[in-house]
């Protein structure tokens, strides 16, 4: 398996090695979602610093990726997602992932896991996904 998952308190830290294949990619997803502790965390760190995308990972794949979160949303929903990678590669399908806005969570993109860290401690990801809490708030968001 060229992926480690580690649960974190309020998250998980996903480390990939080698060579990823789409079923691999696609395993550790759903090995993460899996789990009991998937429900109500925080953050997802996604460490590719270690990894290259295999030949049969596409485009698609990552919008397919970003659709199937979509799906998960209300499994996690103030999740951030790091991804952390230098691969010219990697760093394409990262950069194609965040433009597709399709996936429901905040995302950020770094070079090292500390700026990543640094970030996920920053971000006020509550304040982000819930519903406004009056009426007031409500209507001014449906006139912006």
């Amino acid at each position: 398996m060229p992926y480690r998952i580690r649960w974190e308190g309020h998250g998980v830290y996903r480390r990939f090695y080698g060579v990823m294949t789409k079923a691999e990619f696609r395993e550790a997803y759903e090995e993460m979602c899996r789990d009991i502790r998937y429900e109500g965390i925080r953050y997802v760190i996604s460490d590719y610093l270690d990894a290259v995308p295999g030949p049969d990972i596409t485009c698609q794949d990552m919008k397919d990726q970003a659709e199937l979160e979509r799906l998960r949303f209300y499994d996690s929903p103030d999740t951030v997602q790091a991804m952390i990678g230098k691969d010219p590669q990697t760093l394409e399908y990262i950069r194609y992932y965040e433009s597709l806005g399709i996936s429901p969570h905040c995302l950020g993109h770094f070079s090292t896991v500390a700026e990543a860290r640094q970030w996920i401690a920053n971000n006020p990801r509550v304040g982000w996904i819930r519903p406004p809490t009056s009426a007031a708030a409500a209507a001014m968001v449906h006139h912006s």
